[in-house]
């Protein structure tokens, strides 16, 4: 009985694929494995490099608004900037402002006494030991050096003291001895303003990392960078790869037709490297009216 045979079609269906089909076939699903894994890759590391990206510009721009709006409540012509020889530190030093008003009663020298009469709106307010109160200061050396005699001392907590002469808005502050001597001052201020203000705070550019010092009190010579007494200040901004040519902060002094301006250069470099950095140039214009 003879053996019938199988089509022809149905022969070819059992024989499979070839060993180079399979081989093709791999390759091919290699190279589109390779494509989709970079194609991904790059994807991620896009995302990856702008959120690094838009995290240094969110912290650059916070320090640079709490830079600017501290130095808006300065005490005119306290601004001052000091900066290492290779810039690596760089400094902005300031007092704020805690009170200003007019006075009445001024130890205008010769004559001397522990006292300034004033005139306020407001006969809740107090002055803090170590406070000082300045009339007229025209450069930050008013502010910073008491032998000026433009600036006084508080002599200890108090509240503004009447007066006695029936008026609730005219008042005394006490003020220390400079030098053993009681407390006179070398020139008035042509309205007849004073400024009460509280102790010095800095800004620096240290390393990478941009500092606020305060509660280190106040010094003739301007500290690069200060020591507050336990504290090494606080970090406002990281990241920051100024190069040796490119200082922090840059001042120029008021003139008679200009305020003084704070030059304000930051170089931020993202936490990637991204290949590229970030640059704020701006500049504060500061009141200098004293």
């Amino acid at each position: 009985m003879r053996r019938r045979s199988l089509p022809l079609q149905l022969k070819k269906s059992q024989l499979g694929v070839t060993l180079v089909e399979l081989v093709v076939v791999i390759l091919l699903l290699g190279i589109l494995a390779t494509g989709l894994t970079s194609y991904l890759r790059i994807g991620a590391t896009m995302v990856v490099d702008a959120t690094a990206v838009q995290q240094t510009l969110q912290q650059s721009r916070f320090a640079l608004e709490r830079v600017v709006r501290e130095l808006r409540g300065a005490v005119p012509n306290s601004v001052r900037v000091l900066n290492s020889a290779d810039n690596s530190i760089s400094c902005v030093e300031f007092t704020p402002l805690v009170q200003s008003g007019v006075y009445r009663d001024l130890p205008l020298y010769p004559d001397r006494r522990n006292w300034i009469g004033i005139t306020t709106f407001n006969s809740g307010w107090t002055v803090q030991t170590g406070q000082r109160l300045s009339v007229y200061p025209t450069n930050s050396d008013h502010i910073y050096d008491l032998a000026w005699a433009r600036t006084g001392v508080v002599a200890a907590n108090q509240a503004a003291m009447d007066d006695g002469d029936g008026n609730a808005n005219t008042r005394r502050i006490r003020l220390d001895d400079i030098s053993g001597q009681l407390m006179t001052y070398i020139t008035e201020s042509p309205q007849k303003r004073f400024y009460l203000l509280n102790s010095p705070v800095s800004f620096c550019l240290v390393g990478q990392q941009l500092r606020r010092y305060s509660g280190y009190g106040f010094s003739v010579a301007q500290p690069l960078p200060p020591t507050p007494p336990g504290s090494l200040g606080d970090v406002i901004a990281t990241g920051l790869t100024n190069q040796s040519d490119e200082p922090a902060f840059l001042l120029n002094a008021a003139v008679l037709n200009r305020n003084a301006v704070l030059h304000l250069f930051w170089r931020f470099s993202p936490a990637r490297d991204v290949g590229q950095d970030l640059f704020f140039n701006h500049e504060v214009h500061i009141p200098n009216v004293p």
